[in-house]
């Protein structure tokens, strides 16, 4: 089964068209079920497993998980995380703070 992102409409075509350049399969939706879902935030708000916020961060261990539970590689969760704008932070090997 194909995971999916839920966005909002401003944001969905855009995170289309990076995913589909990347070759990350995630499907994009504006409504309904999701396994996680985007939102745009003004302050540095700590992402979680169900929510990414972007222009927010997110620790390295959360980081893992939601790729584990978007089914995608680490080093694509990595891509995505940098198109939204998210910093990772508390890495688990020290690398960001």
């Amino acid at each position: 089964m194909k995971k999916r992102i839920c966005v909002d409409v401003s944001m969905a075509d855009q995170l289309r068209e990076f995913l589909n350049v990347e070759g990350i399969k995630i499907e994009v939706v504006t409504e309904g079920h999701c396994n996680v879902t985007v939102v745009q935030c003004e302050a540095l708000k700590e992402s979680d497993l169900n929510t990414i916020y972007s222009g927010g961060w997110i620790t390295c261990e959360t980081a893992r998980a939601s790729a584990k539970k978007l089914g995608i590689p680490v080093m694509q969760m990595g891509k995505l995380l940098n198109h939204l704008d998210v910093k990772i932070r508390r890495c688990g090997l020290g690398c960001f703070k």
